[in-house]
């Protein structure tokens, strides 16, 4: 029988506690990232959902971000393939923004815990929890947009404050 650490639950639950500070920028961006979309009848909610499921599985920021590049590759159209496209735009909201959110999420637990050592593994458990989250609103905002046709609805969320 293992006992508890008291300072890595804590640790947990502050990191837990951080990251929820940042979910509703994360919708908005998520938000942001759809409305791309607006105009792109070939996006399919089995892409999105395919995506969320390799971010699960993989734990990986790197391998998402590889998928992502393979679907811009195999279905432009959908994806599409300029710098300022949903693809590319999801990858630049991967890489900067999500990554932004999760050093705050840290930032949180190591002012609230002035003894604790933010090690690699914290950085990165937060970094991808936070990118699981992100791309789940994105497929939600996705679903939303596709089944109404009312892209311009999730600006109501993009503005809100």
């Amino acid at each position: 029988m293992s006992t508890l650490d008291p300072q890595k639950l804590r640790q947990e639950l502050l990191l837990k506690q951080g990251m929820n500070q940042q979910l509703d920028k994360l919708v908005r961006q998520a938000n942001t990232t759809v409305a791309l979309l607006k105009n792109n009848s070939r996006m399919e909610e089995s892409q999105l959902r395919n995506l969320l499921n390799v971010a699960i599985e993989s734990r990986s920021v790197e391998v998402v971000i590889n998928f992502i590049r393979y679907q811009i590759a195999r279905s432009g159209s959908a994806w599409g393939t300029g710098p300022k496209d949903f693809g590319h735009q999801v990858i630049t909201d991967i890489r900067h923004t999500v990554k932004t959110y999760a050093e705050q999420a840290v930032q949180y637990v190591t002012k609230n815990i002035k003894a604790a050592a933010t090690d690699e593994a914290l950085h990165a458990e937060a970094y991808v929890r936070l990118m699981q989250l992100y791309l789940g609103y994105l497929q939600r905002a996705f679903y939303y947009g596709k089944k109404t046709g009312d892209f311009q609805a999730l600006a109501e969320v993009i503005n809100a404050q």
